[in-house]
């Protein structure tokens, strides 16, 4: 079930309604506040990955420093993998500018 489906098809409905039956000067607050909404959203995502990323470097800065480097380049490679396996990279080594 997609987003779509999952909403209140009353509620939906409901606000539809609302909105076609308001003057077009209002339609552009309208939108104006869906923009905001879609802003406040990313910026509340931004600040559950950076709250995660710090979560994850405490958890991490008890681990020798041979043990962090083989998990960054292991992830790197997976990165690459998954670039490669996209047709975002090319494969092979960097050989420079």
């Amino acid at each position: 079930m997609n987003q779509a489906q999952a909403i209140d098809q009353s509620l939906l409905r409901q606000t539809v309604v609302e909105v076609a039956s308001l003057p077009d000067d209002d339609l552009a607050i309208v939108l104006d506040v869906v923009a905001f909404l879609k802003r406040q959203r990313a910026a509340q995502a931004a600040a559950d990955i950076r709250q995660a990323a710090r979560q994850r470097a405490v958890a991490l800065r008890t681990l020798p420093r041979e043990e962090l480097a083989t998990q960054l380049r292991a992830v790197g490679e997976t990165i690459r993998r998954q670039a490669i396996a996209a047709n975002t990279a090319i494969e092979g080594d960097w050989e420079g500018d």
